[in-house]
């Protein structure tokens, strides 16, 4: 999207669900939670356990309907596309309990959606919560709450994070109440934008067999799930500036989540909001942006590489996707060209020198942003541009088109090799995701007859799942042994002291090469010198892999794309404070 190469890293604040209790004694009244009346915006506390509170009276289990609401805002949200940004959308999900984590059945994209004519803007995803009692509760009433955020499908981009509670008695259960408080940058919707809703609810029972699935799928999750502790809890103290570095230069009210992954455990900042702190951060999903060309596309590449051979990345995009041939400037442009945007094709000025911003986002582009039909995107990304005349791998140009088209040539590339009925989702989760223990895939596709994923944008991840995907690129694509990526084309990019990628004409420090999806920027300080990779994301979405194994995460809410956004020439040194960069 407009502006998008210009992104980066940081860090933001500590929300764990352990410690999303125990925080206010004066909860939302039960009277209020009872009502079908919005609430105010309110202290983010008030929608988990207070000081006082205990174990829930009883366990839930049911099938929740919760109707569609208008949401209060003090933000003007103007419709988009002919779609209501004011509109709360209708789901439909299973939860039950274990222990006191209340369980959905689905962290999958929920809720209906047209792409096209009138009706709410967004989808739901649903994250774990918890179950609690109160002491002022009326006998036998429960609380729940959980986390969710708001997305939209053709978009693909942003995250609009809160929290949601209702209380539940036998099969008695209240309207369910949500605000929004904070989210990852915007681009159409306009801005981040905080506000309330109120949505009918109603229950009816699940099967003890579906019960026992959701326990199931849940335990094998948690298994998974990575230690997460306070950053005040690092194994080493830092200086102020050091601990501000790994958030970037940007101002600090623009960072939504800060974490290092260090020896095997996430060190979170509180992910601040000025409601309070966001409830169950570390189980929020949040939308990445760009951040999803190496997630998705990146990883599918390195996958059908390991599983067909290296080679992949020489074969021509025309040889994939015959669309491709109507169009003389991709008649050369190859697989790996692609991953590298550097297919030497696009809509811009044209000059042959280092730019990665030379590529207009004007209304062509934009009508393939919004085009939610695979057929009819794939022509717009393919009819765009034009050729450059200086081929592949000479210049490296920002273009979501080419990794939409990337896409579909793996997808068809892996329908000939395994079947029609193959998809790149579908291939992600089995062969790549479960195996380094991330069981949910929420990322947002086209409509219609083929739903292939956006690839350059859409994917909805955890901190959690973004330590774990830096770390099977850091593990050069192996896990226990097994070489689930190539391992070859995995490493590249990542050396430390080899010059990988094209110049992106932009200065050291805020992505001086991009390569196969990565942002690398060189680093010297103390007689130590070498370079760092990071896969970003509009916005400032960034996750580093250090030289150190140190993994470093920032989400951000920053509203511009000024050059503090990608502004991370401090980081390494800074990492360093925790582990040596440098053996010397």
């Amino acid at each position: 999207m407009r502006a998008k190469f210009f992104v980066a890293l940081g860090i933001a604040s500590l929300a764990i669900t352990g410690a999303a209790s125990d925080l206010k004694a004066s909860p939302i009244s039960a009277q209020d939670v009872k009502s079908s009346a919005t609430l105010q915006l309110r202290s983010n506390d008030d929608f988990v356990s207070s000081k006082d509170a205990s174990d829930a009276t009883k366990p839930f289990s049911g099938h929740l309907t919760f109707a569609g609401a208008s949401m209060v805002s003090s933000d003007k949200l103007a419709p988009v596309n002919g779609k209501d940004l004011h509109a709360f959308p209708a789901f439909e999900i299973s939860f039950t309990t274990v222990g006191s984590t209340l369980v959905p059945s689905s962290q999958e994209i929920l809720g209906g959606f047209e792409p096209t004519g009138a009706g709410t803007y967004w989808q739901i995803l649903v994250q774990p919560g918890k179950v609690w009692s109160e002491p002022h509760d009326p006998p036998g009433w429960t609380r729940a709450s959980f986390p969710f955020a708001l997305m939209n499908p053709v978009e693909g981009g942003e995250s609009h994070n809160g929290v949601a509670l209702f209380m539940y008695k036998d099969a008695d259960i209240t309207p369910l109440h949500i605000q929004i408080t904070t989210g990852t940058t915007p681009f159409q919707a306009g801005a981040v934008f905080k506000a309330t809703a109120t949505s009918v609810s109603t229950v009816k029972p699940i099967s003890t067999q579906d019960v026992h699935a959701i326990e199931q799928a849940f335990r094998v999750r948690e298994a998974g799930r990575l230690p997460v502790k306070s950053w005040d809890n690092l194994p080493v103290s830092l200086t102020t500036a050091q601990s501000a570095e790994f958030g970037g230069r940007m101002r600090d009210d623009w960072k939504v989540v800060t974490a290092v992954f260090v020896d095997g455990t996430i060190y979170m900042k509180r992910c601040q909001t000025s409601e309070g702190a966001l409830p169950y951060c570390d189980r929020q999903r949040f939308g990445v942006w760009s951040a999803t060309k190496s997630a998705v596309a990146r990883m599918a590449m390195l996958r059908m590489a390991a599983k067909y051979g290296d080679q992949i990345f020489t074969m021509k995009i025309g040889d994939l996707v015959p669309e491709a041939k109507r169009f003389p400037a991709w008649d050369n442009v190859t697989l790996g060209s692609a991953l590298n945007m550097a297919t030497g094709v696009g809509n811009g000025a044209g000059k042959p020198e280092a730019n990665i911003g030379d590529e207009p986002y004007d209304d062509s582009y934009m009508a393939f942003y919004n085009d939610g039909d695979f057929a009819s995107k794939l022509g717009k990304a393919l009819a765009r541009p034009r050729s450059y005349g200086w081929g592949i791998d000479k210049f490296v140009r920002y273009r979501d088109e080419d990794y939409f088209v990337l896409v579909a040539a793996l997808d068809s590339m892996l329908k000939q090799k395994e079947g029609a009925d193959k998809d790149i989702v579908s291939m992600l989760r089995r062969e790549v995701y479960e195996n380094i223990g991330i069981y949910d895939l929420p990322v947002a596709t086209t409509f219609g007859v083929k739903r292939q994923p956006l690839a350059f944008e859409g994917l909805y991840a955890t901190v959690d799942d973004l330590v774990k995907i830096a770390g099977l690129f850091q593990n050069n694509g192996a896990v226990s042994g097994d070489q689930v990526l190539s391992q070859q084309k995995t490493q590249e990019g990542l050396t430390n002291h080899h010059k990988w990628g094209l110049d992106t004409g932009r200065p050291n420090g805020l992505g001086q090469r991009y390569f196969s999806s990565f942002w690398i920027d060189d680093f010297a300080f103390d007689g130590c010198s070498g370079n760092f990779a990071r896969f970003m994301g509009y916005g400032g979405q960034v996750v580093a892999m250090l030289p150190n194994n140190l993994i470093a995460v920032r989400l951000s809410s920053a509203p511009t794309d000024d050059e503090s956004v990608s502004d991370f020439s401090g980081l390494a040194q800074a990492s360093n404070g925790i582990k040596k960069v440098c053996s010397n």
